[in-house]
């Protein structure tokens, strides 16, 4: 690949990205969480339905714990194309396909060499991390897409000193700003910090073009900031809660050591080549210590403050960067055996799931599986190295994981979102019927005698878990109204993260009962449905 320009590079990669995380967006029963299906997706929804464009609105409140880009582009998406799961999902691949190969184009412009480019963009696509969230609606994909295609970009700055890439280095930051806030900072402001370590910028040298950058944080600032001041003039105190409860939700300070094995999940199976090439290199060449240094500033920071896996989505762009100026110098198998078997065991463990309650989708990972085991053994060309882990991938979230049928939703469940009004209280569930039925249905923590008396007089439908009868039944009984139950269904839903499936409260007993009966049932959770009416 090395004899493909840069340009083509850049489009083959791209187009290769769409390939490889597009397949199986479409999937109701894909892999989710809460943030996508309770957040990501309906706020554009509600903010059609209430012609909401400024500020983004959910369950009838502005929405303004995160900046609105991300959902402005999701309104428009549903505006042009209509509203569905693979109008939503396809944003989140565009914008990991400009991850990947913004990625590619720093690790082509740090080595000067073309093929170091191809590797840390494959590497890229064959990462846990990038398959799973590079699929879904969600701001972390976005927001370290536009923080490392403006690092590459200020690059190109860096070398021809032509205003219009500190221009686009600047618009790129200003978005993904607007996108999830100063984090857009991070991947940027790293590679900034790891050039001055590697002494390959001077501070003296932006000096001279001090009038250039002054001119253009003043037009960061113009397109950036203006809308929080708004939502700050519009909604003051709401605005003074976010933020203190966004500061007392991160827990700044504290020590995270978990984010380790959040590192060893999103960067399967390279972690353990990583981490060898990391202890190789410490000592080895200015240029790979550059890189290892601009990932160490991405990552240390989660140690400190309480965090997803999916926050270090950002810190695979130095990983894959880092590795593809290592790679060659790799000459032990044993940390590709050791990430390929951990992978196996994942996408085997759901394979097997699926197999044992007869569920199908399994026998998507035959053929993967042995590639990626017959490629990462034994070496068998970098090519079949690069392109296993991602194939893999494919099958496990295209193939396998929709088979287990987590958050299905009945098609006469559908259906009856599309005709009638509803409401999820607590939970929620269920959770894909808003994208399903392309309607918001309005979530309720709790529920007070007005909002009942609203429910009953709108003839709206509550839906909600089983564990959640007696908090429902307290609310009705206090307020004087009682529920008549019309339906339920039983099914693998959601709580949390999009692997924590289970029924919420099952433990070791419900798992033996579900593993020895061959029955779903005491895993899976009830979803009921039923009508408020005065007492």
């Amino acid at each position: 690949m090395s004899a493909l320009t840069p340009a083509r590079q850049t489009l083959l990669l791209f187009l290769l990205a769409l390939a490889v995380l597009a397949p199986g967006i479409w999937e109701a029963t894909g892999l989710t969480g809460k943030d996508e299906f309770f957040l990501g997706l309906r706020t554009p929804m509600e903010m059609i339905e209430g012609n909401h464009w400024l500020v983004p609105f959910l369950d009838g409140a502005p929405r303004i714990r995160k900046p609105p880009l991300l959902y402005w582009i999701g309104r428009a998406q549903f505006e042009l194309f209509g509203i569905s799961l693979t109008a939503a999902r396809l944003i989140g691949v565009l914008f990991a396909a400009l991850f990947v190969v913004s990625t590619a184009g720093i690790a082509r412009r740090l080595s000067g060499r073309n093929d170091s480019g191809w590797l840390a963009g494959c590497i890229l696509l064959g990462c846990l991390g990038m398959a799973s969230e590079g699929r879904r609606f969600m701001l972390d994909v976005p927001v370290a897409a536009l923080s490392t295609a403006a690092f590459w970009s200020f690059l190109v700055w860096l070398e021809e000193r032509r205003n219009k890439w500190l221009t686009l280095t600047c618009v790129l930051l200003a978005a993904g700003f607007l996108v999830k806030g100063p984090i857009v900072g991070l991947v940027f402001g790293g590679g900034f910090l790891a050039l001055l370590f590697g002494r390959r910028l001077r501070l003296a040298d932006l000096r001279q073009s001090w009038p250039a950058l002054l001119g253009h944080a003043l037009l960061w600032a113009a397109i950036a900031l203006p809308w929080f001041f708004v939502v700050r003039l519009l909604y003051p105190e709401a605005a003074n809660l976010v933020l203190a409860d966004e500061l007392e939700s991160r827990h700044f300070l504290s020590l995270s050591p978990g984010i380790l094995l959040g590192l060893l999940n999103i960067g399967l199976p390279w972690v353990f080549v990583f981490a060898l090439a990391a202890w190789q290199q410490r000592r080895a060449s200015a240029l790979t210590r550059l890189a290892l240094a601009w990932f160490l500033v991405t990552f240390l920071p989660f140690l400190l403050i309480k965090s997803f896996d999916r926050y270090l989505i950002g810190s695979l762009a130095p990983f894959a960067v880092f590795l593809a100026l290592a790679l060659p110098q790799i000459q032990v198998r044993w940390p590709y055996r050791l990430g390929a078997l951990l992978a196996l065991l994942l996408g085997g463990g759901l394979a097997a799931f699926a197999f044992w309650f007869g569920l199908g989708g399994w026998y998507w990972l035959l053929l993967p599986a042995g590639y990626l085991g017959w490629a990462w053994w034994q070496e068998h060309g970098t090519g079949h190295t690069l392109a296993a882990p991602a194939v893999f991938w494919i099958a496990v979230l295209w193939g396998v994981f929709p088979a287990l049928g987590v958050n299905a939703v009945p098609p006469e469940v559908v259906e009856l979102g599309r005709q009638r009004s509803i409401a999820m209280f607590d939970g929620p569930q269920p959770a894909m019927l808003p994208i399903l039925s392309a309607h918001t249905q309005r979530q309720y923590s709790r529920l007070d005698k007005f909002d009942l008396a609203e429910l009953a007089a709108s003839k709206t439908l509550v839906f909600l878990e089983s564990k959640d009868l007696p908090r429902f039944a307290e609310s009705l009984k206090t307020a004087g109204y009682s529920a008549r139950q019309l339906g339920s269904y039983a099914t693998l839903a959601s709580h949390g993260s999009g692997l924590r499936f289970a029924r919420v409260g099952a433990g070791k007993a419900d798992w033996l009962a579900a593993l020895n009966s061959r029955s779903l049932a005491p895993l899976q959770t009830t979803v009921l449905w039923f009508e408020i009416q005065p007492e």
